[in-house]
């Protein structure tokens, strides 16, 4: 048994004002339209870290399009009593707080809570949302890197079309007259900071049953880093990395920096702990497009935190820190070099190992 993951069905930010913050994704990505849930008359069967307890909420949900599929966006506002989202705004302010994995029936969730269980894995926080749908947040901070993973229980086959909106915001007035600042060609995957990366390889084997792992040993050498930066200096760091696929807009580069300052140590690590640092919004068509993103970034106070070279002029790479203009996360962006590799080539770089887990003895 596993936890089920099907697509990306919405990332969930913990935010402050829904409604200042669905501004800002309109402005840098474009979404015009937001469909916003009240925190009155919707929720029932609320509980949290494992009380019964009335809590409200208030969301804004918003889609924008890649050019890897649509990725939704919930934003999060709490309102009133205990719960996870406020726990999280005091304790970390705005962010990433969770993905929405599956969407699975009532008898499948019925037989997947023993297995939970049985891994350690509590039920962080459940609501029903006007009678159709379970929202379940399972607790699983601590054995994949300090986020959570939810799970929609459908009661009814067509819950969506019957959770009841309340609002519908059009923001298209925050979008310049140019376009969205910072368009995304595509989603690719979350990046997720841990202290420990073979520890939660573990866990993510266990849970969601993925056995193959390809490692990288970014350091600065020639083939892998070249010429990095952090906070606009030259540095020499390193990091671990791997990153595991486990459905469709499903991939979390899990990431443990081992030497020297990076932004995912210094900047978040450090001061926040675990969790989702940041989202691959794709690749770039060449420098030129870089460079034109960059000097707009600029323009609205979103400096480049970390970057660098990778390969031989194979890609160079850039952390745009969007954490105030976007929700408490970092955007990576990357470019090619002259040497990059055709689009099919596969993986251009030399693995530090491949491995594949077998059962568990």
């Amino acid at each position: 048994m596993q936890i089920p993951a099907d697509k990306l069905h919405h990332i969930s930010l913990v935010v402050h004002d829904a409604r200042a913050s669905a501004a800002k994704l309109a402005r840098m990505y474009g979404i015009a339209e937001w469909h916003v849930v009240g925190d009155s008359g919707h929720l029932d069967e609320t509980v949290v870290g494992g009380f019964r307890s009335d809590f409200g909420y208030v969301t804004a949900t918003g889609t924008v399009m890649t050019g890897t599929g649509p990725v939704t966006f919930e934003l999060v506002q709490p309102t009133s009593g205990w719960t996870i989202y406020q726990q999280w705004l005091i304790t970390r302010g705005e962010g990433i707080i969770g993905v929405a994995v599956a969407e699975i029936g009532v008898e499948a969730f019925a037989a997947l809570k023993p297995w939970l269980a049985e891994q350690g894995i509590a039920i962080a926080q459940s609501v029903r949302a006007d009678g159709v749908v379970d929202r379940v947040t399972l607790d699983t901070r601590a054995a994949l890197g300090g986020f959570y993973v939810e799970l929609l229980v459908a009661r009814e086959a067509d819950w969506r079309a019957k959770v009841r909106i309340d609002e519908t915001w059009d923001l298209s007035g925050e979008i310049p007259a140019e376009g969205a600042l910072l368009p995304i060609p595509a989603f690719l995957h979350f990046g997720v900071v841990v202290t420990d990366l073979m520890k939660v390889v573990e866990r993510w084997n266990g849970l969601f049953g993925q056995t193959d792992f390809l490692f990288m040993n970014w350091r600065k050498a020639p083939g892998l880093l070249t010429d990095p930066e952090n906070n606009g200096v030259q540095v020499d760091h390193a990091y671990f990395t791997t990153t595991p696929s486990i459905g469709e807009r499903l991939s979390f580069e899990l990431i443990q920096p081992t030497f020297g300052p990076s932004h995912y140590k210094e900047d978040f690590l450090q001061p926040l702990g675990e969790g989702i640092h940041h989202i691959f919004a794709g690749f770039l068509p060449d420098r030129a497009a870089w460079e034109t993103i960059r000097a707009r970034m600029e323009s609205v106070d979103v400096p480049v935190c970390m970057g660098g070279g990778l390969g031989d002029d194979v890609a160079s790479f850039y952390y745009l820190d969007t954490r105030k203009a976007l929700p408490g996360y970092v955007t990576e962006l990357v470019h090619p070099g002259a040497n990059a590799p055709a689009p099919d080539a596969g993986f251009p770089f030399t693995p530090t190992m491949v491995v594949r887990l077998g059962e568990r003895v």
